[in-house]
């Protein structure tokens, strides 16, 4: 199998000419002249250097060198991108992910990246309902009621009242009305089936819509059909599909985090996971959803340690309009339908009841939510420690977490709430003198996060409190527990062995010089209700052991070579005469 990754993205000043002499030179034969001149026809497309740009369209094997005539001329013919694609059948992980990154480049600068999500939730949908199609059939022997059964043992893709299909080789099959149909069948999709009701808000929202009727992309979207076209992952293991699904969202975290969005690194929450030990037949919440990862880590973890992540309930809340279908299209790409996420503002407006464990990173630092906002009939039993300022909510979530908990929470916060004074200590003050909750606190180690470089602290609140863990927190100093994160430079990374220890030193509720300190909680009354880590758990500074007879012998010595090359220096510049 060969499978082309070119050397590095494509930028849009080379994809916007690549496009257009495409249209002009598919199956001919041209020259740098004949480049030169036609790109010169329109001043946005000129160039000043047309070697560089067939240069690099060369290295990436867009174009192909056919003839070399007189004086080195040469004669090349363009290559479609999905053309140097080829899969084998029973597509990986790896090779899905290639295709995703071709199609990053070609949709870069264009429309949401997003949409690449879709695109492949769409692909995977249909290869898996026509699996089911051909099994029925087999039973059968009739299509149309192979298709009445693959509707109602998957979605629905057959329109029953139409008799029309609607799956991923139907809508692209008609070249000249590709656009058209694409989007129709998507929106059908939409409308058949309540649980991808979805859909049809996601091909508005993302532009995916204004992206296929616009003129310029007609050979950028052919060739993203194309290249989709060539993966069947009707075989592919749901953690193959969702590992793909979420490396999109990792690949583009860095721009999501500049937009304001946080990306929670998956050791990170697998961690957190791990020390909440969620079991079978439980109630799971993350107010803050996101794309949903947090709950799809608890059921990977109950399904994988008890054999039984069916039995659990996820449920999320998510503000952002685009991240809720999102989500909900993340969880069923890892196979999971035992879920309910919804949209709208948790901190005003919860839609979810008390549950059993709770997982969260809300937004830090989340501005605009002081006690005009929240202090309202329906809100005032859940903010019952205090309301805080308008720069930040962060002790509102975890108000309305503790509200709505009945066993454990792993909650992420800034570092700062541990520690900022005003109206966030006058909480802190609350929550220890009225309530036996706060069980641990673990500072993380900087630059995990793709949006700030801040450490970032996960805080464990326990309802079940074993005795001797009562009116105790255990602190724990991660700060220097990490590696160098392997795929992007100025990131770190937790390792399994970081993990491991830091699991460990909770479950084990125990004290290690310069890593973990249990604190009473008439200690931290003393301390006015200060959450700083390392406050009472500083990492010990290695102290180097020095020899001082020997470096003093090493010293003598370099002070001697360095008086015999001054009298070299010296004899040299005597036999020169200076």
């Amino acid at each position: 199998m060969s499978v082309y990754e070119g050397t590095g993205p494509l930028e849009k000043w080379i994809l916007d000419r690549y496009y257009a002499i495409l249209s002009e030179f598919e199956g001919k034969t041209f020259g740098s002249k004949d480049i030169e001149l036609f790109l010169g026809k329109d001043s946005n497309l000129r160039l000043d250097n047309i070697s560089e740009f067939l240069s690099t369209l060369s290295k990436e094997r867009l174009v192909t060198v056919v003839k070399v005539g007189a004086k080195n001329t040469k004669l090349y013919k363009i290559n479609r991108i999905t053309n140097c694609i080829e899969v084998s059948k029973g597509t990986t992980k790896d090779q899905i992910i290639r295709i995703l990154k071709t199609g990053a480049d070609l949709i870069r600068g264009r429309v949401d990246y997003r949409v690449l999500l879709v695109l492949l939730f769409y692909k995977a949908l249909s290869d898996r309902w026509m699996a089911e199609v051909r099994k029925f059939y087999q039973e059968t022997q009739d299509w149309k009621a192979a298709y009445h059964l693959a509707n109602i043992s998957k979605y629905y893709l057959y329109d029953e009242n139409t008799e029309k299909l609607h799956n991923w080789d139907e809508a692209t099959k008609d070249k000249i009305n590709l656009m058209q149909n694409f989007i129709t069948s998507l929106n059908q999709i939409s409308e058949m089936n309540p649980k991808l009701a979805d859909i049809k808000l996601l091909v508005s929202k993302l532009g995916l819509t204004s992206f296929v009727n616009h003129p310029d992309n007609v050979h950028t979207f052919m060739d993203l059909i194309n290249l989709f076209s060539k993966i069947n992952v009707e075989d592919a293991d749901y953690d193959v599909l969702g590992s793909a699904y979420e490396w999109i969202l990792s690949y583009f975290a860095q721009s999501i985090a500049k937009a304001g969005e946080i990306f929670t690194p998956r050791e990170v929450i697998q961690m957190m996971i791990e020390i909440l030990d969620i079991r079978p037949d439980s109630d799971i919440l993350d107010p803050a959803s996101g794309s949903g990862s947090m709950l799809i880590e608890a059921h990977k973890y109950v399904s994988k340690k008890y054999k039984d992540g069916k039995t659990l309930k996820l449920e999320g809340q998510e503000f952002n309009d685009i991240n809720t279908p999102l989500s909900k299209i993340n969880l069923l790409m890892h196979g999971i339908e035992n879920y309910v996420i919804h949209l709208g503002d948790s901190l005003t407006g919860p839609k979810f009841k008390k549950t059993d464990f709770i997982i969260s990173n809300p937004p830090w630092n989340l501005d605009g939510y002081d006690e005009r906002k929240v202090n309202v009939e329906g809100l005032k039993d859940i903010y019952n420690l205090g309301f805080t300022n308008k720069q930040s909510a962060d002790w509102l979530w975890i108000q309305l977490m503790l509200h709505n908990l009945r066993k454990k929470a792993a909650i992420i916060l800034d570092n700062g709430a541990l520690f900022r004074g005003g109206k966030e200590q006058n909480i802190r003050k609350n929550l220890i003198e009225n309530y036996d909750l706060l069980e641990a606190i673990i500072l993380l180690p900087e630059k995990l996060f793709y949006n700030t470089g801040a450490p970032g602290a996960i805080l464990i609140f326990n309802k079940e409190k074993e005795l001797k863990r009562h009116k105790k927190v255990l602190f724990i100093n991660a700060s220097l527990d990490f590696e160098k994160h392997p795929e992007v430079r100025k990131l770190n990374a937790l390792s399994e062995q970081n993990i491991k220890k830091i699991v460990q030193t909770y479950n084990d509720f125990k004290e290690e010089e310069g890593f973990s300190k249990i604190v009473d909680y008439e200690t931290l009354k003393q301390k006015e209700y200060n959450f700083n880590v390392t406050l009472y758990a500083f990492p010990k500074t290695v102290r180097e052991e020095i020899n001082i007879r020997q470096e003093w012998s090493e010293l003598a010595k370099k002070e001697k070579e360095l008086s015999q090359l001054e009298k070299k220096i010296e004899g040299f510049l005597e036999e020169v005469g200076i």
